[in-house]
């Protein structure tokens, strides 16, 4: 590979990074929903970069700017969700991990737990990437795939198991309620529109009213945090961030499986993490997971997350085996993305900390609250305002009832599930 064409990834990787540091930073903003809009223009987009590279480069570089989107998308998007929605310091069993630490003046610490997590996760599912595709594609691809409904109905179970004595049958309704709102959404039964004349973004209104909004509603009224210390650099060791990886290697291959999921399953199988531990180790699998579809995705043609099929579309007809410049060019451009989400993740990570101090956080979580709103609109007309707010008043039960809000994934694995044994 040339010194040229390494520039030019390095180049993409800016433009990706600097896609997936909008996507992961703005609350609310999915980075598929920018890949979405980079496949629009991807005949566009296309041309102008022939004009740089030769004509069979151009989607190749194309792929490199959407992966590293993808990749700064998964470690960025921590930062937000630590310094918004911030609940009342006495709710303690819903509080999460991250918001926590920041009650407890290091919040600071948590990013760079997760930032060691999502860079240990990356080179280590670099260095992995060879191997797992001769594995895969030697006969545990098709292992794998006649495990997936016992694996979906063991993640099922082990979420309504792992909830308290007396909430289990509550735990398994809000699993079977939400999946029957992600077959709704999934189905695109509902007459959804978008503004911008694309296929509406039906995901964008379930998420954010199952996750997002309930995480704001519930949030302190006094919108003070305690000052951010920021005096550990390193403050974890790469052990939670390997046992993620492991993790992400295998989720990577199932859809609808999310990264607090995998953490559950990793905390049965490797023992409980605390706050530190967990935040590094969901990082490392979120990160890893992306690269670990990839790899799917050159095994079996399968797109296994929105990313992918946008990446599939551009690489329509290219080879990505490993031995392919394809393959190598993906994987630099993932070692490059993963330098910059850690180098994006601190810095800011440093300025809302420092923000925070002075910034009433009560009316920055009504700004994104807004923002969710006219975004669920502009994304799906006024029928998706109808099902966010019938996903937030279900993703309040788990606040009000002391349940475990993972059991809103049931939205994404009920629906695969069903799918597969031939349901939907």
């Amino acid at each position: 590979m040339s010194l040229d064409l390494l520039l030019m990834i390095f180049y993409v990787c800016l433009i990706g990074a600097m896609i997936g540091s909008f996507s992961g930073l703005v609350p609310g903003i999915h980075v598929n929903t920018l890949a979405a809009i980079i496949l629009a223009f991807n005949g566009t987009l296309e041309s102008l970069v022939s004009n740089i590279v030769p004509d069979h480069y151009a989607p190749i570089m194309l792929a490199c700017m959407v992966v590293s989107a993808a990749v700064v998308h998964s470690a960025t998007d921590f930062v937000p969700s630590i310094f918004f929605g911030v609940p009342d310091p006495e709710n303690t069993l819903n509080i999460m991990p991250g918001h926590r630490m920041l009650l407890e003046g290091h919040g600071m610490v948590a990013i760079r737990c997760a930032a060691i997590g999502s860079i240990v996760g990356a080179f280590t599912s670099i260095a992995l990437s060879v191997p797992m595709y001769h594995l895969l594609s030697n006969g545990l691809g098709h292992y794998l795939d006649s495990l997936t409904i016992g694996i979906l109905v063991s993640v099922l179970a082990l979420m309504v198991f792992k909830e308290r004595r007396g909430r289990r049958i509550l735990g398994l309704a809000l699993i079977c309620t939400s999946g029957a709102l992600g077959c709704i959404t999934m189905s695109m039964e509902l007459p959804f529109t978008n503004i911008f004349g694309m296929e509406p973004e039906s995901m964008f209104p379930m998420l954010s009213g199952l996750f997002g909004i309930p995480a704001l509603l519930i949030s302190s009224p006094s919108g003070n945090v305690p000052p951010q210390e920021d005096e550990e650099k390193i403050p974890i060791s790469p052990i939670a961030g390997l046992k993620g990886t492991l993790t992400g290697s295998i989720i990577g291959w199932y859809p609808g499986v999310t990264s607090s999921c995998g953490a559950s399953v990793a905390g049965s199988v490797f023992g409980d993490e605390d706050q530190r531990g967990y935040i590094s180790m969901i990082s490392s699998i979120g990160t890893s997971a992306t690269m670990f579809t990839f790899i799917a995705l050159a095994v079996s043609g399968k797109e296994r997350s929105g990313i992918m099929t946008v990446i599939n579309e551009m690489l329509h007809g290219v080879s990505i085996t490993p031995m392919s410049e394809t393959f190598t060019a993906i994987m630099i451009a993932m070692a490059i993305a993963s330098i910059l989400a850690y180098v994006i993740m601190i810095k800011s990570g440093q300025i809302m900390c420092r923000m925070i101090e002075y910034v009433d956080v009560s009316k920055l979580n009504i700004a994104v609250l807004i923002l969710m709103i006219v975004l669920t609109i502009a994304f799906t007309g006024y029928w998706g305002l109808v099902l966010l707010l019938a996903c937030t008043l279900l993703g309040l039960v788990p606040v009000v009832f002391d349940t475990n809000r993972m059991h809103m994934t049931g939205c994404l694995i009920v629906p695969v599930l069903l799918f597969k044994l031939g349901l939907m």
